[in-house]
Order: C-alpha cells, then structure tokens, then sequence
C-alpha cells in the first residue's frame, strides 16, 4: 500500500525526496493548460528554497515538484544577501509561502574555498566573506576538526547560519515567523544518495546554533512555531 502523499509543506518536499532518490520521480503536470491555470490565476508556492547555484542540486528535481511548487532563490554557497532577503520577503508577503528551506550540499565548492582559505579572483572574495564567520567559529569551537569532517560539518553549520541571517536581518519574515505564519528547516543534500538529510535547528533561530548536532530522523519537527494548517 503506498503511503498517502503529506499535505503539509515539509512533509511534501521529504516525500518528493524519497521518491527521487528511489529513481521513482512522478512527473509533475507541465501541460498547457497547468501554464495557462498559472498565468491567470497566479502562483502560489508551497515552500521557498534558498539552495546553492550547483548544477547537481536542481531544488524542483530532487524533491520532484512541479511549475508553481517552490520559489526557488539560488546562489553559489546558499547565502543570502539583501537581494536574495528581497526575494525571499516577496515570497513571504505577497504570496504567501509557509516554508522557507534553507538547503547546502556536499562537496560544496564555495564551501570548500572558504575552509581552503586561498587566495580568490574576481568577485568570489565576497561570496565566500559570507561563509567565513563560520569556519572561524567552528576553528574556535572546534580546532581538532580538518580535511573532510570540517568541511562537512562547515556545510551543515552555513545552512543553520543562513537561517539565522534571515531570521535576524528581515522584520517582515521575523513577525511570520513569530505569529505562527511561517516554519524554518535545514537540510544537506547528499550528491551521490539523492537524499536530503535533514538538521536539528535551535528553538530560537535567534539563538547561536553552532552546538546543535544535525538530526538524522528525517521526520523530526523543526521548530515549534510548525503550524501546517496555514496551507
């Protein structure tokens, strides 16, 4: 008996995820009149994903969903600058999105710059100035991690990071957030298993998150103010 499809926003995407990495995606409706129901009637995405630009990590594919399902905001290194806050904000406000997903990867290459603490050309300084506090926090907070365990644990600590920063730099998405309107998740996505695994995230999001080990029941609740019957 196949499991019935969530209807809440989170659980949609783990399930989308499920099947993906299962090789078994269902193609979503991208037929003319799905375009047309769009064009007229508006889109209404059910989640926001702030992922990396990577060309393996296309948010619609691996969580199979279709045209209208997620509002996409991609950027080498999941960050997010006031642009990006913008993007996000319109999301929020004018259409109503319940999620924000904030998802880093592995093998991510600006994570890895940022670790590798070269010299950069051009304009990569400033994307990785983003994820630099963090690997100075993890080199205070943990300087027996190197090589691999730090950048995997750099990748999970840049997504609670990002969250935090949307959290604390936009008023409009805090005051979502704090009425129950909007929910908060993390997640990594693993290149070669498909799968997105899923973080513990702090009570607070005003909080430091650095302590918090990331969660492998990928069912766990993310935060309290988790209200799906607003979609």
């Amino acid at each position: 008996q196949p499991k019935p499809i969530p209807t809440e926003p989170l659980g949609k995407l783990q399930y989308g995820n499920e099947l993906f990495a299962k090789g078994k995606l269902l193609s979503p409706p991208v037929d003319e009149m799905t375009r047309y129901k769009l064009e007229t009637e508006g889109q209404k995405p059910f989640a926001i994903i702030v992922s990396c630009a990577d060309s393996r990590v296309p948010p619609e594919l691996i969580f199979n969903q279709g045209l209208g399902d997620l509002f996409v905001v991609r950027v080498a290194g999941n960050i997010v600058n006031e642009e990006n806050l913008a993007s996000i904000e319109y999301a929020v406000e004018h259409l109503k999105a319940p999620l924000i997903v904030v998802l880093g990867h592995t093998h991510c290459g600006a994570v890895k710059a940022a670790v590798s603490g070269k010299h950069l050309e051009g304009h990569l300084p400033q994307l990785v100035a983003h994820i630099k506090p963090v690997v100075n926090q993890l080199h205070s907070t943990h300087p027996h991690l190197k090589g691999d365990a730090l950048i995997e644990r750099v990748i999970q600590e840049n997504v609670r990071h990002t969250l935090q920063i949307i959290y604390q730099r936009s008023e409009i998405l805090r005051k979502y957030y704090d009425q129950g309107k909007l929910e908060f998740a993390g997640g990594v996505y693993h290149l070669r298993e498909g799968k997105v695994e899923w973080l513990k995230l702090p009570q607070s999001l005003g909080a430091h998150t650095e302590t918090h080990e990331p969660a492998k029941d990928s069912s766990a609740k993310h935060d309290a103010h988790a209200h799906s019957s607003h979609h």
